[in-house]
């Protein structure tokens, strides 16, 4: 298992929590509404689009873009939310962030030689 390193922050961009949220928002429900396209290609009327249902293999293509879209406009509302509330915290004490460094990620304790060799 990796270990976590910590990181004490003042303030959080709000484009980082747009990416975190919605990302997550998106790709939850349209891995959900897949689940219900899957019954929609039996027959089950789950799928809604212009006031019709969509069954079928219709149903099975349309409903990962149906759950994007919703995930999507469910995300940034969120995410509008979480940054207010973020911000807000941030006026009174720092944020503590966790994280599993990336392979890639560049040591940052570098230590420095002078020429003096002290």
């Amino acid at each position: 298992m990796k270990k976590t390193e910590t990181v004490e922050v003042a303030r959080v961009r709000g484009a980082t929590i747009v990416k975190i949220v919605t990302l997550g928002s998106v790709i939850g429900w349209a891995l959900m509404s897949s689940l219900f396209g899957v019954a929609a290609l039996f027959g089950v009327e789950v799928i809604k689009w212009n006031g019709a249902y969509l069954t079928g293999l219709a149903g099975l293509l349309a409903s990962p873009f149906v759950g994007a879209f919703v995930g999507l406009v469910f995300g940034l509302l969120t995410s509008l939310f979480a940054y207010a509330g973020l911000r807000f915290y941030s006026l009174f004490r720092t944020l503590t962030v966790e994280y599993i460094p990336s392979e890639n990620q560049v040591q940052t304790n570098i230590i420095t030689v002078s020429e003096s060799g002290v």
